[in-house]
């Protein structure tokens, strides 16, 4: 059986087309979806980020503004500024970068109303997935669920299990494919560190989303024949060989899941492209949300 591999960037172009295709919609009526990112001090990390999801707002119709504070900001100047732009009817989206400067709880992102909320950063938006109703889910989570559907792998009726409970893949993830919706109704099974036998229960998977953070965790015999792993995990390890003396892989042994694997998403060049995409998708979506409103 030949492994299919599952990449990234295919379906990362295909949402990017979406979002230039909704944008230049929006903007024939007058709107322009805008997304506004929160960054308090100067970490390199949140930098980069910021400059990519810049980069690809002005390729494709996306006004990204920039919301800068000083690392000396306090908890109340961030929860100001949110509370400025959650106001702002021009603003559609709002994301605040991770990591905070020490003193600043992660709380104040709390702030950011649900239907501006576009990361699914906020408890209300993981509340409104438990209950099943619409809300947006962490980006990461939302590219799990985009990938097997814009891979043509049917969820419905199948056996997902999740490797991983954390607030940004597990638990999100699992609400979404619980829902009786299209692309969602699957059965599901959340494992973590207190899990026993864990083979057992990844053996026992249609469909395998590894989301752990540890290298290489999910070994082959692990795994069911036929099983579709898509592997959320980005880890680095070292490798003397490599010039950077290290290399990333994810929390599935990859070389070992093709025996056996139907499809796998590879690591780099999987899930983690996605990103991106989908918080500009859904800055336009909250756009679009906003136009239909107005009177």
């Amino acid at each position: 059986m030949e492994t299919r591999i599952l990449k990234g960037r295919p379906v990362a172009a295909e949402i990017r087309e979406e979002v230039s295709m909704r944008s230049k919609a929006l903007r024939n009526r007058g709107v322009v979806p805008t997304l506004s990112i929160v960054q308090v001090g100067d970490d390199s990390a949140s930098e980069i980020y910021s400059s990519s999801i810049r980069k690809a707002g002005d390729k494709h119709g996306v006004n990204v503004v920039l919301s800068a504070l000083s690392k000396e900001s306090s908890a109340m100047d961030v929860a100001e500024r949110i509370a400025a732009l959650g106001a702002d009817p021009s603003v559609h989206g709002i994301i605040v970068l991770e990591p905070l400067p020490h003193g600043i709880p992660s709380d104040v992102l709390e702030g950011i109303p649900p239907a501006k909320d576009v990361d699914g950063a906020t408890v209300r938006n993981l509340g409104l997935l438990v209950a099943g109703r619409s809300s947006y889910a962490p980006c990461t989570a939302q590219a799990v669920v985009e990938m097997l559907v814009r891979s043509g792998i049917e969820i419905s009726g199948r056996h997902v299990v999740i490797v991983g409970r954390s607030p940004v893949v597990g638990r999100p993830l699992a609400n979404m494919l619980l829902r009786k919706a299209d692309n969602a109704n699957a059965t599901v099974t959340v494992c973590h560190t207190g899990t026993r036998d864990l083979s057992a229960h990844t053996r026992a998977a249609d469909i395998l989303v590894a989301a752990m953070g540890v290298p290489e965790a999910i070994r082959g015999d692990m795994l069911a024949d036929g099983v579709v792993i898509v592997d959320v995990g980005v880890n680095r390890i070292d490798d003397p060989s490599s010039e950077r003396g290290y290399r990333v892989v994810g929390d599935v042994a990859f070389d070992e899941a093709l025996s056996v694997a139907a499809a796998i998403t590879p690591v780099p060049g999987g899930v983690g492209t996605l990103t991106t995409s989908l918080l500009l998708l859904n800055t336009v979506d909250a756009a679009m949300r906003d136009d239909i409103k107005a009177p």
